[in-house]
């Protein structure tokens, strides 16, 4: 007896047959990626100009400079504000007057302000007066050196700012260039690979050619088929790292998804031998960390000052003229101020906490000195020695082709074996790999010395104003 009874079997058919009539969905066309054709110039370029990290540090920027606006600004003249006062009393007495009262601070610590006021209605005084006030800190607060700090304060940050700027934008190009060469390098790779496959499956070719002629034995073959087999395998991991590497060159310069960007080569490199010395005075003049240092001791000192200046009394000058338009008359007056604190334990702290910052920024400044001689001093010493490398890894090479094309002959002459030939020939791609690194050793190595002595953006030709535009 069947699992299915006459009426499922005419359930069934009749569920086919409705499936048969329902229009099945179009396969999928498969849109090939956009090919983007960029040389690492113009990469660098884009990544300074449409990044988003590009963007955000202009933007950033911008909102340093209002900063330093603010701060330049404390020596102007502040006009004050227009003040309009109305009062109104249960007997009727309603009083309106304006008032203005423009200020100037000077780099002494003194004021002055100057102050007019108008009347409008009200019966007991209709009279304009006009009072120029003057105050001058003698003693605690006296002085351009205390005054002008935060200004200077102000301009010292803006210094770090600017050279923090830089290596943000330096870390980008460092980025981009980065990405750029990994997709470079994966693609040589991949080169390598194919033409190891070709050589393999030409071989493959040969070897079963010397088995007919009765040269071979058969099972010799297992194993450049083995090798052939591997060669595939090997590619496909190089394709897909290719593939890889160019999504993450896509995604460091914020492009639209789907995009494949083929590199052009970089033209053949040109040995360079960095002097130390000329690097190690390139290091102290750019790099920002050794500029924070010298401004932190710089601000250390100023702070110092200011602590020993807080244990001062308080003394202070302050004159004031009046006149009233109504009665031609001119009032003086002036006077001295002395506060003396009889307890001052706040300053005393405050003085031995600035004296500890400054003995602190003097060790910080001496510990940044030597190791930045002795990133140069390793910077350097990597760029010979990746310099050697591509010359090692060259040599490399063109003997195990030697050595290859070698055993190869011998081979046909039964002088060898397959598995000695397909060792050969993973000697060569081995070496071709080493040299393929070694060139990117030392293209990283020169990068790393531009990190290090702060001059990526230099070797660009890239200035600040085209960052984030």
């Amino acid at each position: 007896m069947g699992l299915i009874g006459p009426a499922g079997g005419m359930a069934l058919g009749a569920m086919c047959m409705a499936l048969a009539c329902l229009p099945f969905p179009a396969k999928a066309q498969t849109v090939p990626p956009e090919r983007l054709d960029l040389s690492l110039e113009e990469t660098v370029r884009l990544a300074l100009s449409k990044s988003r990290s590009a963007i955000q540090a202009r933007l950033g920027r911008e909102e340093q400079g209002l900063t330093l606006e603010a701060a330049e600004e404390r020596y102007d003249l502040e006009a004050g504000g227009l003040r309009l006062d109305t009062n109104a009393a249960s007997r009727g007495d309603e009083t309106a007057d304006v008032s203005i009262g423009p200020s100037l601070r000077v780099p002494t610590g003194g004021s002055f302000h100057l102050s007019f006021r108008k009347p409008l209605a009200g019966e007991r005084d209709r009279e304009a007066s006009t009072t120029l006030s003057f105050s001058q800190p003698l003693l605690r607060g006296f002085g351009p050196e205390l005054d002008t700090q935060p200004l200077r304060r102000a301009r010292l940050q803006e210094r770090i700012n600017l050279r923090a700027f830089r290596d943000t934008a330096a870390g980008i190009v460092e980025s981009a260039v980065s990405a750029y060469r990994r997709v470079l390098r994966a693609d040589r790779r991949t080169v390598i690979a194919r033409e190891a496959l070709e050589r393999a499956r030409r071989q493959l070719e040969i070897n079963r050619a010397l088995v007919e002629a009765g040269r071979m034995a058969p099972q010799d073959l297992v194993q450049t088929e083995a090798d052939v087999a591997d060669k595939e395998y090997a590619l496909i991991d190089a394709e897909t790292a290719l593939e890889t590497a160019n999504s993450n060159l896509v995604n460091t310069l914020d492009l639209e998804e789907g995009v494949s960007i083929r590199p052009q080569a970089e033209p053949p490199i040109e040995p360079e031998q960095p002097d130390l010395e000329e690097s190690m005075e390139t290091a102290f003049a750019r790099r920002t960390d050794w500029l924070r240092a010298e401004i932190g001791m710089e601000l250390a000192r100023m702070g110092l000052r200011t602590a020993e200046n807080a244990l001062l009394p308080d003394l202070s000058l302050s004159a004031r003229a009046s006149h009233r338009s109504g009665r031609d008359l001119t009032q003086w007056s002036g006077g001295l101020n002395l506060t003396v604190p009889l307890q001052n334990d706040d300053a005393r702290r405050t003085l031995i906490r600035a004296r500890n910052t400054l003995r602190r920024a003097e060790i910080s400044l001496a510990e940044r000195r030597q190791s930045i001689r002795i990133q140069v001093r390793r910077a350097v010493y990597e760029v010979a020695v990746a310099l050697r490398q591509i010359d090692l890894a060259g040599q490399a090479r063109e003997l195990a082709q030697r050595k290859l094309d070698v055993e190869r002959r011998k081979l046909q002459q039964g002088l060898s074996s397959a598995f000695q030939l397909s060792r050969f020939e993973d000697d060569l791609v081995t070496a071709q790999r080493r040299e393929l690194d070694a060139v990117a050793r030392y293209r990283d190595s020169l990068a790393s010395l531009d990190r290090t002595l702060g001059t990526t953006l230099d070797r660009w030709g890239i200035t600040v104003e085209q960052v984030g535009r």
